[in-house]
């Protein structure tokens, strides 16, 4: 059972995320597995229901399926979330890498989706990431590659990134690569 505080801190945090503007490129570093589902899910949920985004999550610590069973658990309709596309899940290393795995980011799938929010009359895309696959396939490099030329990509589209990193991935790095992923974001928020 979660206990006020931490429940407290999530939604802090959650506010926080909420407010970010299109052009950021956020880093969300969570030390508790509920954490990522709780962000993606109550931030989905705002939205469709006030913020009038698409949200492309890619998850990496859960599955596909556990994420839609999350969003359906939190009240989202994921039927009219597919017919619609307002809300897109993909396996972050489907997202990340081709077929002959080589890194090609996701930034020419949010190109689409940045026009399909064009066209249905949406403010923007949200892309909320889980980061843990880099660590995985010990691609350090393509992470580093990947998270210093977002930001200057994004910056004058309507979009917002937020990368999230699970704390044992993150301590990881040296502290060199800590502080070079840190200053290539513009807001952190710690979990």
């Amino acid at each position: 059972m979660e206990n006020d505080s931490f429940k407290e801190n999530k939604n802090q945090t959650l506010a926080k995320i909420t407010q970010s503007k299109f052009g950021d490129h956020d880093f969300i570093l969570y030390s508790d597995i509920t954490t990522l589902p709780y962000i993606y899910s109550n931030y989905s949920k705002s939205s469709l229901e006030s913020l009038n985004e698409i949200v492309l999550i890619l998850p990496h610590y859960h599955l596909v399926a556990d994420v839609l069973n999350n969003l359906t658990n939190n009240g989202i309709d994921m039927e009219k979330c597919k017919r619609e596309g307002s809300i897109i899940i993909i396996e972050s290393k489907k997202g990340y890498y081709s077929l002959t795995d080589e890194f090609v980011g996701v930034m020419i799938m949010t190109k689409m989706l940045l026009r399909r929010a064009n066209k249905l009359g949406k403010t923007g895309v949200t892309v909320i990431s889980d980061m843990g696959l880099f660590f995985h396939l010990n691609r350090i490099e393509d992470l580093i590659k990947y998270e210093i030329g977002l930001s200057s990509s994004i910056y004058d589209m309507k979009v917002k990134v937020l990368c999230s990193y699970n704390k044992t991935d993150f301590e990881r790095l040296t502290e060199d690569r800590k502080q070079h992923l840190l200053k290539h974001h513009n807001k952190i928020f710690l979990t």
